[in-house]
């Protein structure tokens, strides 16, 4: 039976893009403990989808930082969720200066990868981290934080952004093992090397598609595609015109953005992804090893969560493209080791990423019991 007096839950994402891609199974799972189940971000109000699901959408757009922080504090005062769960960095950062002062809310924040602010060496990144580190710690101070990986929880905790009590490890947003089943290798006349991406230079496109160079140079008989749209506004973004630029002299396929990752994954022999983003744990390699894939991937946080060197894949060095053009050759001659290391990637992924688990993990959190701290106390 319903509960007659459900727990308002709020989900406050970046994109209905990323809720329905990553997002989804969490809501489904709250909403069948009978939790009333809503969603923000911009242009939530308008997707029909949410209503088909019973959930609520509620818009927070606006055209400044400032702008959203306002509209999404009236949206807190007006609905009064019992959880308010953000998602990304940046909305963590936002929903908590929106939330000051307000009480009775339980605050839960995934810090799904540190990205750009903190991963980037550049002297655009190092003043933003100066400037913003006293307003995150403000932001960060009263609440419940997922971190995906343990690097980036010990890195805010060092800088001391974040309390150690108040941080706890879910180590990714999960997969759906029915979704992503597992398939056997197909016996490609050439075999397939896939990068499958957001636009973004520091996901190690270059260094793939320099791989690539180096071993079509060889006479490598492979192909390599990048599946991939183009990002959202980002200072580290990609454009077309860079990705034809990159792509034209054949050495990789640029395939665009692909809907069924699936069937896309179902068709490729190998995994590539030399990331040196400030990842949480890659969706995308997630769903590579619950289809039974081999993963060559960087060791670099949160990436290296996804890969057990040796066992379901190869680590390589960040931007190092001759590294992984060596790894993708060693694996490219030896199906057998390929074989074994797809079985590993299966059951790494049962093990550890199914959604279920990840889910349930994260709706305790919800009900964990936690001793209040000052307004703001880092």
């Amino acid at each position: 039976m319903a509960n007659k007096n459900p727990e308002k839950l709020l989900l406050i994402v970046n994109h209905m893009d990323w809720f329905w891609s990553h997002r989804l199974p969490l809501a489904k799972a709250a909403q069948r403990k009978d939790y009333n189940v809503h969603a923000a971000c911009k242009d939530a109000a308008k997707d029909q989808n949410l209503t088909d699901h019973h959930f609520t959408g509620h818009d927070i757009a606006a055209t400044n930082i400032i702008g959203i922080i306002l509209t999404l504090r009236a949206l807190l005062k007006r609905q009064q969720p019992n959880i308010i769960h953000a998602i990304t960095l940046k909305y963590a950062f936002i929903t908590g200066l929106a939330a000051l002062g307000l009480k009775d809310m339980t605050r839960v924040y995934t810090l799904a990868g540190l990205g750009y602010l903190f991963y980037n060496d550049g002297a655009k990144a190092k003043i933003m981290r100066t400037l913003i580190a006293p307003f995150l710690k403000l932001a960060l101070g009263n609440a419940r934080l997922i971190f995906q990986n343990p690097d980036d929880m010990a890195l805010l905790i060092r800088r001391r952004i974040v309390r150690a009590a108040n941080c706890h490890l879910i180590r990714s947003s999960g997969v759906d093992l029915n979704q992503f089943p597992y398939v056997p290798e197909p016996q490609n006349d050439k075999p397939l090397v896939l990068m499958p991406t957001r636009l973004v230079h520091d996901k190690g496109i270059a260094i793939f598609v320099q791989a690539a160079r180096i071993l079509k140079a060889k006479g490598i008989n492979a192909r390599f595609h990048i599946a991939g749209g183009i990002a959202a506004p980002n200072p580290d973004a990609i454009t077309e015109h860079e990705m034809c630029e990159m792509t034209k002299d054949g050495a990789t396929q640029w395939l665009g953005k692909v809907s069924d990752m699936p069937t896309l994954l179902a068709g490729t022999n190998l995994i590539v992804y030399p990331s040196y983003y400030g990842e949480g744990v890659p969706k995308v390699l997630l769903e590579a090893a619950a289809t039974g894939r081999a993963i060559i991937t960087t060791d670099h946080p949160g990436c290296r969560e996804a890969v057990r060197d040796d066992e379901n894949g190869l680590l390589v060095p960040v931007k190092d493209a001759q590294a992984t053009a060596n790894a993708i050759e060693k694996l490219l001659n030896d199906p057998e080791t390929r074989a074994k290391m797809g079985h590993a990637s299966r059951a790494l992924a049962k093990k550890e990423f199914d959604v279920n688990l990840v889910n349930e993990e994260t709706l305790k959190l919800y009900k964990t019991k936690k001793s209040p701290l000052p307004e703001g106390g880092g």
